[in-house]
């Protein structure tokens, strides 16, 4: 299954290399802005999930060790 994934993940650098063999330069240009811009969409998608967390992620409990028993 694993090779199938592979596959399906190169498809968009044939489809590419194919256009630039039959010389098709203008698809070829457009194909490659189509697939960087997949590929930035994706990174920035993820970066947006970690600054989320960063920021809007529900605060921990942390235990003290401090007793107060109102005897000071």
């Amino acid at each position: 299954m694993s090779e199938q994934t592979e596959v399906n993940d190169f498809q968009g650098e044939v489809d590419i290399v194919n256009k630039i063999n039959d010389n098709s330069r203008a698809d070829a240009i457009d194909a490659i802005h189509d697939l960087l811009f997949a590929k930035a969409s994706d990174a920035m998608a993820d970066y947006k999930k970690i600054v989320a967390n960063t920021f809007f992620d529900e605060p921990t409990e942390t235990e003290t060790d401090e007793t107060d028993n109102g005897t000071d």
